[in-house]
This record gives structure tokens, sequence and C-alpha cells, in this order.
């Protein structure tokens, strides 16, 4: 199955799909430094990953968000779904947006993982991209999609 259009809501339909979430806290965003052995080098994303058999999309961003960066929040928006490499891999990541974190704890890190948390202004996060320090495909798509929707200014 190639298409999802459920917003966020109910199961997950296909394995090839993963989420991640652009938190806001007043005029900063959360990303996530992580090594990439595919690329053999560390690059800024933001917190997500894989969606679990069963679980709907925002249950998954919600606990990648935990585990990544130990954040849990509130509400949570669904902003839309990007195809990372369509060339090559058949994944769609659904983008979410929370400007509601309630608490933040320490991080539940799989073993293989090694993230480092920073924040970010939002004005530098897009200077960040406008050099090409930050690269990452959905951290643009999400910036621009929260851009585009009225949730962040810069």
């Amino acid at each position: 199955m190639l298409h999802s259009s459920n917003k966020g809501e109910g199961p997950a339909s296909f394995e090839e799909e993963s989420v991640v979430v652009l938190a806001h806290v007043h005029h900063d965003v959360l990303l996530i430094r992580q090594f990439r052995e595919a690329l053999q080098e560390t690059i800024v994303q933001l917190p997500g990953g894989g969606v679990e058999e069963g679980e709907s999309l925002e249950e998954a961003a919600r606990r990648e968000l935990q585990e990544e960066t130990g954040c849990r929040c509130d509400d949570m928006t669904y902003l839309g779904h990007v195809l990372p490499a369509p060339w090559n891999s058949r994944e769609k990541t659904h983008v979410f947006y929370t400007n509601h974190i309630i608490t933040q704890h320490v991080q539940e890190l799989e073993s293989h993982e090694d993230i480092t948390l920073f924040w970010v202004s939002v004005e530098e996060c897009v200077k960040l991209i406008q050099r090409n320090q930050i690269s990452d495909a959905e951290v643009c798509y999400a910036i621009l999609k929260a851009h585009l929707q009225g949730l962040i200014e810069w």
C-alpha cells in the first residue's frame, strides 16, 4: 500500500511509515544530533522513528518524542507527510507539531542510539537551513509547514 490518509488517527497502514515531531517552545525548536551509519556522519534531525504494529501515528510520535528527548507533550498537530527518499524508498514520514511540552525527563534511548538534544531559535534554524548546515528533508519540511500554518514565525 503506497498511500495513507489517516492524518495521524488510527493504526498506521504500512511498515515504511515513520513519524517526527517538531517541538516548539517560546521561540525555540528542539532538534537532535545523531550519527547516521549510511552517511558516516552526524546530522541534525527531528526526534522520531518507526511506527510499531497497532500503534497510531500520533501514539508513535508521542512515544518517539519521549524516548529520544525525554519530553512529554500535551496537544499535537498533524502537519502532513514527506517522502524523504522516493527514488529508493517507499517510506512516508508523518510530521507532527507541538508547542505544549509538559515534562522533560531522561532519554530512553535504544542500545544503538546516541542522540544529543539541543534547542535553537526558529530564526537560527532557518539560517542553518539557508547555509545548508541543516539539510535533513524532514526538518526543512516541518519548519516550512509550521510557518505556512502560522504556528511559527521567523
